[in-house]
């Protein structure tokens, strides 16, 4: 049984008036016993009306040594 996988989530956005939320992931595989840890982590935070797919969310997430990443751009005019 694999224990470990990418983690993919939603994380809210502020100053948007066409997004709610932004979709991420785990740059690498996290240990699935971790995954409700991480999810409580992510549901804290809040990132801004500009972000660009790539752009790191959450460095470090709990100490694994893996980052959250945006999957998708989110620009405002």
């Amino acid at each position: 049984m694999k224990n470990k996988d990418i983690l993919t989530t939603v994380v809210r956005v502020k100053g948007s008036d066409t997004h709610k939320v932004v979709p991420v992931k785990s740059t690498g595989p996290i240990d699935k016993s971790l995954w409700l840890e991480c999810s409580k982590c992510i549901g804290r935070i809040y990132v801004g009306g500009q972000i660009s797919k790539g752009d790191i969310i959450c460095k470090n997430i709990l100490n694994t040594g893996v980052d959250i990443v945006c999957t998708r751009s989110i620009i405002n005019y």
